[in-house]
């Protein structure tokens, strides 16, 4: 029997089954590797199971994320289609998924566990035939085989949504809304607390030490194809500059491409000597980054994608919160869980002229500003990877 409370012995045996490579360079990734982590903080035996999938790579998930402690990880041996011709390109998830789904099934009858925990519903079913108690956490929900998927779901112990329109969605469905949580992402503390000021930060990334700082830091797209709203930020910028504000923009992230592709646009825009293009940065370098802007972006396009309507609580938002620097969002959905006008200047998402105006009052207006860092930094109090998990397994 699993016990009410996380921190009550017996410690839990907890077997987190990843879907997909790892370590990768996919947010995804990292955000597992933190969840388990928690876990083994929290004082649980936690082992993550990844697929045989292409090139190895060291499997040390300090060594990939900087996240602490470390837990094993068992590369699971299958057939591989990626290491073959044989299998076409759009049938190797398939194929890699089938082999992978059988080496969990004799796996877990070798290992047994008190928890299953896994985010992936190509999982699921094999999670639940395992017998054991199953959470699984979405982040965002399949387009087909609903009526299998929610029976499945009312099978699982807990089904932990990213964000409360999903969890409107999901019960919609028809999943028990006794079996659903909302849980967003979160973040680790620890490299905040002490990181450089404004000033000193500015040196280290060599940034203008005289203009206000307007930072994005974060992938610059999702899914690898759906931007994120960095035409729109500078276009902004492109807005900031025809009124005279004094400012520079740095935009952290990747893909190189993308990047590549948002410098000819500051170009076009005629902004290119305001806007500095950092590439992508390690997972350690963030907090120093964040703490040399004076103040932190979230744009979003206009778009009915579900990411955007549904399933979005990025990393990006509470380490912004954490960092402790004024922030302009785009007002989402599903970022209402997290974020409201006490914590941010929010925006109108796809609207650069929106954008452009609450940049300016946040940099107009200091003392407001700092008055909802003050209370962003409370709030995210509640959102570390360890309180994140400690109401997530509690399971009565």
């Amino acid at each position: 029997m699993i016990p009410s409370s996380l921190a009550a012995p017996p410690r839990l045996r907890i077997l987190y089954l990843n879907h997909a490579r790892f370590p990768s360079e996919k947010a995804h990734s990292r955000q597992m590797a933190e969840v388990c982590a928690a876990m083994v903080r929290l004082g649980h035996d936690v082992t993550m199971t990844v697929p045989t999938a292409g090139r190895d790579v060291p499997l040390d998930p300090r060594d990939a994320y900087g996240v602490f402690p470390t837990f094993p990880v068992e590369r699971l041996r299958h057939f591989d289609p990626w290491t073959t011709l044989l299998v076409p390109g759009a049938f190797k998830m398939l194929v890699g998924t089938w082999f992978y789904r059988l080496a969990l099934r004799r796996y877990l009858r070798a290992h047994p566990a008190d928890l299953l925990y896994l985010r992936s519903p190509l999982l699921l079913r094999t999670a639940v035939r395992s017998g054991a108690p199953v959470i699984l956490e979405l982040h965002t929900l399949p387009r087909r085989g609903r009526t299998r998927f929610v029976g499945l779901c009312n099978e699982c112990r807990k089904v932990v949504c990213l964000t409360s329109p999903m969890r409107g969605e999901l019960a919609s469905w028809g999943v028990a809304p006794s079996r659903l949580a909302v849980e967003g992402d979160a973040v680790d503390l620890a490299p905040f607390v002490s990181t450089p000021s404004l000033h000193e930060a500015k040196l280290m990334w060599r940034l203008d030490p005289v203009h206000p700082v307007i930072g994005y830091v974060g992938s610059l797209v999702t899914q690898d194809t759906i931007q994120k709203g960095v035409g729109e930020l500078l276009q902004a910028f492109k807005l900031l500059s025809q009124r005279g504000v004094l400012f520079r923009g740095w935009i952290v992230g990747g893909p190189a491409g993308w990047a590549e592709r948002y410098k000819r646009m500051a170009l076009e825009l005629g902004i290119a000597s305001l806007v500095r293009f950092e590439g992508r940065i390690g997972a350690d370098e963030v907090p120093s980054a964040l703490a040399a802007c004076d103040a932190l972006a979230y744009p979003a396009p206009r778009s009915d994608h579900p990411y955007f309507r549904r399933d979005t609580s990025p990393l990006k938002i509470f380490e912004y919160l954490a960092a402790r620097r004024p922030i302009v969002a785009a007002d989402l959905p599903p970022l209402r869980d997290v974020l409201d006008g006490s914590v941010a200047r929010l925006c109108a998402p796809g609207d650069p002229a929106s954008l452009a105006q609450a940049l300016e009052d946040v940099l107009k207006h200091p003392q407001e500003a700092q008055t909802r860092v003050q209370e962003g930094w409370q709030r995210v109090q509640t959102h570390t990877w360890e309180e994140r998990m400690k109401r997530i397994l509690i399971l009565s």
